[in-house]
C-alpha cells in the first residue's frame, strides 16, 4: 500500500523511457526526472517566470529552463544562475521499483523559511526572491513591522553608511497604518530591494565604539561634538555619539544628533537632518537593538557635509548666513524672552493663527525679514513646534504653488525644502534644544530661497475654475487620479482631483493609500516618498482644514510631474506576485496588470 504522503510516479524504468513524468502534489504539479541511475522531482515551476520546467532539459544533473536558461541542481533544486531563485525539490523513494514522490516540499515553506529567503534575497541582491519572500511573510500573518525590523537589521550588518534605503524603508514604517494589503508590500519591496542594492559590494561599517567609563555629562558631549564636527572628524563624531546613546535619555541623543546637522546651514541641501530624524525614528519601530550602528552609518555624513555656508547662494544678493548666524546666537536671549511672554494657551494652540501672521512674511522677497520675523516670535512666547509648523507648511505651499514655467530639474529645490522642514518640525517636536531650534530659522531660509520657484504661482484649485465640475464619487476619483499617473498629465490635473476628493468627504487614509501606491510602483528615488510622508505628517498638525488639503496637493502635483517611468520595479513585484498565486506568466499575452490591487 502505497503511503499517501507519497504520489506515484511509475516504474524506475517507465519514468526512465519517458525521461521526464508529471505528477499532482498537494496544490503543485511536479516534474520526475531521470537522469541515469538518478531520479529527481522539482515543482514543475521554474522560480524565476514560472515556465514549466518538464519543457526543460537534464543532463549530467544540471536541469535547464529554455525560457531564460536558468540552471538548476536537480537533486536539491538550487539555482546555479542566481537570478532565478531555488526551485523546490521533493523527495524520492524507490519502492518495489515503484517511484514514489512526496507531495510536499522537502522544505516547508513557512515563516522561518520565507524570513530565511528575505535574508537571502538581500545577500546576494535578488529582487525576485526579495519580492517572493515578502509576500510569504505577509500572506503567512507577519506584521509589517517584523519585516521592516528583518530588513533593518540587516542594514545594520552590511551597510557602509545610512543612506536612501534606510530612508525609505523609515517612511513605509511611517506610512504603513495607512496602507492596503497591496500597497503595503509593494511599498515594502521599493525599500528592500534599495536597501539590498547599496549593500551590494560595500563593506560593511566598523564600529569604533563608546568611549569606556560613565558619567558623561549631557553639555560636555554637546562639546566634543561640535569640535569634532568642525574639524571633520568622523571617528571623533561617532564615538561621541555611541557614547551619548549609552550614557544618556534617545531623547537627549536625538538632540545632540539634531545639533550636530545644525551646525552647518542647511546641509546636504536639507538631507542630513532628515536622516538623522529617520534614525530615531526607525528606532521607535524596530526597537533599539541596532541603534549605535544605525547612528554610527551617519557619523562620516554628519563630518564630511557641506552647508550653505560653504557657497554663495545664501551669500549672494543677501547675506543671509550673517544673518541667520546672529540669530542663532541670540536664541538663548530669545527663549528666554519667549518663556517670560508666552503662556500656556500659546504653547496649546493650533498654529494656524502664527500662519496668518508670518505666511506673508515667509513667503515673501526679503530674506532678512524672514530671519527677524522668526526671532520676533520666539521672544514674544510663540512655542517652537509652532513656528516649525508653519515654517514646514509654507515650503509645503511652494510644491502646492510650484510653476509650471520651471524646468523638470527645479523640482528637487521646492522637494528638498519640504523634506527640511518637516525633519525640522519633528526634530523640535522630539526634543527642543537650543540648535534644534535654530533648525527653524535655516528651514525659514530655504523657504525664501526658493521663492522663484513660484514665479508666477501656480492657483490652487480652489482658486481655478472647473474643481465643481469633476466628479462627486470619491472612489472614481481615486481611479482617475491613478490615471492621471499613467500619463504625462496636464499641470494641475492631479492636484484637482485631490482637492475635489476631500471636499467630496472622500477618506484621508485611502487618499494616502493611494498616492503611496502611485509612488511606489514607479522607478523613482525616495524625494517623492519622502515629500508624501512629509506631508502626511505635517497634515496631523493641522487637523481638517485648507492647509492639509495644501500639502496633499502638493504631493500630487509634485508626483504627477514624475509620471510614469518604466516601472522596472513594479515589473518584478507583480511577477513575483503571480508566481506566488500560482498563476502561468507564459500562458498570456504578458501584459501586468498592475490594476489588480486584491
Amino acid at each position: 500500500m502505497i503511503d499517501e504522503r507519497y504520489v506515484a510516479a511509475g516504474t524506475v524504468e517507465s519514468v526512465r523511457a519517458k525521461g521526464v513524468v508529471l505528477v499532482e502534489g498537494d496544490g503543485v504539479t511536479i516534474a520526475v526526472f531521470a537522469d541515469g541511475d538518478r531520479i529527481a522531482a522539482v515543482d514543475n515551476r521554474c522560480p524565476h517566470m514560472g515556465f514549466p520546467l518538464h519543457r526543460g532539459s537534464l543532463r549530467d544533473g544540471i536541469l535547464t529552463c529554455h525560457w531564460h536558461h536558468a540552471r538548476f541542481d536537480a537533486a536539491s533544486g538550487c539555482a546555479f544562475d542566481l537570478f532565478a531563485d531555488d526551485v523546490p525539490s521533493y523527495a524520492v523513494r524507490i519502492v518495489d521499483r515503484q517511484v514514489l514522490v512526496s507531495r510536499t516540499p522537502r522544505r516547508r515553506a513557512d515563516a522561518a523559511f520565507y524570513g530565511q529567503r528575505l535574508q537571502r534575497g538581500l545577500d546576494i541582491g535578488v529582487g525576485l526572491i526579495q519580492a517572493k519572500a515578502l509576500l510569504g511573510l505577509l500572506d503567512g500573518g507577519q506584521d509589517p513591522s517584523g519585516v521592516i525590523a528583518a530588513v533593518s537589521g540587516f542594514a545594520a550588518r552590511r551597510l557602509a553608511r545610512w543612506g536612501e534605503g534606510l530612508v525609505r524603508l523609515t517612511c513605509v514604517a511611517n506610512l504603513a497604518p495607512y496602507l492596503s494589503e497591496d500597497t503595503r508590500y509593494l511599498a515594502l519591496y521599493y525599500a528592500t530591494r534599495q536597501v539590498a542594492a547599496e549593500a551590494a559590494g560595500a563593506a560593511p561599517h566598523r564600529l569604533r565604539g563608546a568611549l569606556d567609563g560613565d558619567g558623561r555629562r549631557l553639555d560636555e558631549l554637546s562639546r566634543w561634538l561640535e569640535t569634532f564636527v568642525a574639524a571633520r572628524h568622523a571617528d571623533g563624531v561617532e564615538r561621541t555619539l555611541a557614547t551619548a546613546l549609552r550614557t544618556q535619555s534617545a531623547r537627549d541623543a536625538a538632540g545632540l544628533l539634531s545639533g550636530a546637522a545644525a551646525q552647518r546651514l542647511y546641509a546636504e541641501g536639507g538631507h542630513l537632518l532628515d536622516s538623522c530624524n529617520k534614525v530615531f525614528e526607525l528606532i521607535d519601530h524596530v526597537g533599539a537593538g541596532d541603534a549605535e550602528t544605525h547612528v554610527a552609518l551617519l557619523a562620516g555624513r554628519i563630518a564630511a557635509a557641506r552647508g550653505e555656508e560653504e557657497g554663495s547662494a545664501w551669500r549672494h544678493p543677501v547675506d543671509l548666513v550673517s544673518a541667520a548666524r546672529e540669530v542663532e546666537e541670540s536664541l538663548p536671549e530669545l527663549l528666554e524672552a519667549g518663556r517670560n511672554a508666552g503662556t500656556g494657551a500659546d504653547r496649546a494652540a493650533m498654529p494656524r493663527p502664527a500662519a496668518g501672521r508670518l505666511l506673508p512674511v515667509l513667503l515673501g522677497d526679503d530674506g532678512r525679514a524672514v530671519v527677524a520675523a522668526i526671532g520676533d516670535a520666539l521672544s514674544a512666547g510663540t512655542a517652537a513646534r509652532t513656528l516649525s509648523a508653519v515654517v514646514a507648511y509654507a515650503a509645503g505651499l511652494r510644491l502646492a504653488r510650484f510653476s509650471a514655467s520651471n524646468d523638470v530639474g527645479d523640482w528637487f529645490s521646492a522637494q528638498h525644502t519640504f523634506i527640511f522642514a518637516n525633519a525640522v518640525d519633528r526634530a523640535v517636536r522630539r526634543n527642543p534644544t537650543t540648535r534644534t531650534v535654530a533648525l527653524i530659522v535655516q528651514a525659514a531660509l530655504a523657504v525664501h530661497a526658493d521663492r522663484f520657484l513660484n514665479v508666477p504661482p501656480a492657483r490652487l484649485p480652489g482658486e481655478r475654475d472647473g474643481l465643481d465640475a469633476l466628479p462627486a464619487d470619491p472612489q472614481e476619483l481615486l481611479d482617475r487620479l491613478l490615471d492621471t499617473m499613467d500619463r504625462r498629465s496636464v499641470p494641475g490635473e492631479a492636484d484637482a482631483l485631490t482637492a475635489r476628493y476631500l471636499r467630496a468627504g472622500g477618506s484621508l487614509e485611502r487618499l494616502i493609500d493611494t498616492l503611496v501606491y502611485a509612488t511606489v510602483r514607479e522607478d523613482l528615488d525616495f524625494h517623492s516618498l519622502q515629500v508624501l510622508e512629509a506631508a502626511v505628517a505635517q497634515g496631523r498638525n493641522w487637523g481638517d482644514g485648507p492647509e492639509r488639503e495644501h500639502l496633499m496637493v502638493g504631493v500630487a502635483r509634485n508626483l504627477a510631474a514624475h509620471c510614469p517611468t518604466r516601472r522596472a520595479g513594479l515589473s518584478t513585484a507583480l511577477i513575483a506576485r503571480r508566481l506566488h498565486r500560482g498563476q502561468a506568466l507564459y500562458e498570456d499575452d504578458g501584459t501586468l496588470d498592475d490594476g489588480d490591487r486584491s
